[in-house]
């Protein structure tokens, strides 16, 4: 029962990594749906010219920062997930 507990945790790593992908790159694909992520229009109110952002979404800062951290767990599941199997193949009595 002991050797499951790695594993578990492992698991667990891996699934708050794709909850956190998941999540950050639903936030991304909707901010820059709206708008290409600013959080004013493109457009001047008679709709001649273009004007540039004045303010980035909040949606597309939070989605990115999610991305990250989800990338940044990626890594961390990846070496957990082998620290796990290495200790699992190696012999006990050293």
């Amino acid at each position: 029962m002991k050797k499951l507990t790695g594993g578990i945790w492992v698991a667990a790593l891996g699934t708050l990594t794709a909850v956190c992908l998941l999540v950050g790159l639903i936030a991304v694909f909707v901010a820059l749906g709206q708008n290409g992520g600013c959080e004013v229009g493109r457009f001047t109110p008679d709709g001649e010219g273009w004007q540039p952002c004045s303010a980035v979404n909040p949606k597309l800062v939070w989605g990115g920062a999610l991305s990250v951290v989800g990338l940044v767990l990626a890594g961390f599941t990846g070496l957990a997930g082998a620290l796990v199997a290495v200790l699992a193949v190696s012999p006990r009595d050293r």
